[in-house]
């Protein structure tokens, strides 16, 4: 009789143990909120130019997930299920290298050179890493473009968090940089900042370069030449058209809106 009644207690106890154990809330890089509507990042200065003033900068690559924009409901622990890889460290598995899905895609990867606003080399080397579903859009929009005798041209794509944190060592300011333990979409793989080239390589006039800070750069300024307002209006359709969506202060920075995913750690091989 006494070993009937401990049954059901120790069933229980065990219940009640596995339900504790699973109600601690998950970390932000566990689980993803749904990215934002709009997002503000970093815009860089021509290598020379003064830094600008704060107000000229919105948030400095503020491309940051909120945790609490939402969040997944935690599952119970079965046995026999793998425990999960640590986030944030990623694998080449995890990403598509955008000119091996279509070499007509041209690379510019500032970063991997001096010739950016922090003025030194980031990178070790140039590479345009995607999310496979995010590399796969892009090839879309080049697909559109080419129809009109036009192509993409990449300036930066996925930013590992070591090399986030480089940047962040040259330009330790939140207003421009998002600090590495943040995150940007850059680092989640999701971000791209680009433009577009005509059959013979010239990029369209976008009335600043790459990477310029102040107002001139912003997609909400009117004040420009029609025919950059008509190459803006292009390259927005045509990112749009494919799941991205831009920012009010950088005409070249593009989040993929398909899906949420973690910060990576990740850094692609040189050889």
């Amino acid at each position: 009789m006494k070993q009937l009644l401990l049954l059901p207690m120790v069933s229980l106890f065990w219940l009640s143990a596995c339900v504790n154990n699973n109600s601690a809330p998950a970390s932000a890089d566990e689980v993803e909120a749904a990215p934002p509507a709009t997002v503000d990042s970093v815009a860089g200065a021509e290598p020379g130019d003064a830094a600008p003033p704060p107000e000229q900068a919105e948030s400095a690559d503020l491309e940051a997930i909120n945790p609490s924009a939402g969040s997944q409901a935690p599952m119970m622990p079965t046995m026999r299920a793998p425990a999960p890889p640590a986030p944030g460290q990623g694998r080449d598995a995890d990403f598509a290298d955008l000119t091996k899905l279509d070499p007509g895609i041209r690379l510019d990867i500032r970063y991997a050179t001096d010739n950016n606003f922090t003025q030194s080399k980031i990178y070790d080397c140039p590479a345009c890493l995607l999310r496979p579903e995010a590399a796969r859009a892009i090839v879309r929009a080049q697909q559109l473009l080419q129809r009109k005798g036009m192509a993409l041209k990449m300036f930066d794509c996925y930013r590992p968090r070591p090399y986030q944190q480089r940047l962040w060592n040259k330009v330790p300011n939140p207003d421009y940089v998002t600090p590495p333990s943040k995150g940007s979409m850059h680092s989640r793989g999701a971000a791209v900042d680009l433009t577009i080239v005509d059959k013979s390589g010239n990029e369209l006039d976008m009335g600043t370069p790459y990477d310029f800070f102040g107002p001139e750069a912003h997609t909400d300024n009117m004040k420009l030449p029609a025919r950059v307002l008509a190459n803006r209006r292009l390259l927005r359709e045509t990112m749009e058209a494919v799941g991205f969506q831009g920012i009010r202060t950088e005409w070249w920075h593009f989040s993929f809106r398909g899906k949420n995913y973690p910060l990576s750690d990740y850094v692609w091989s040189c050889e």
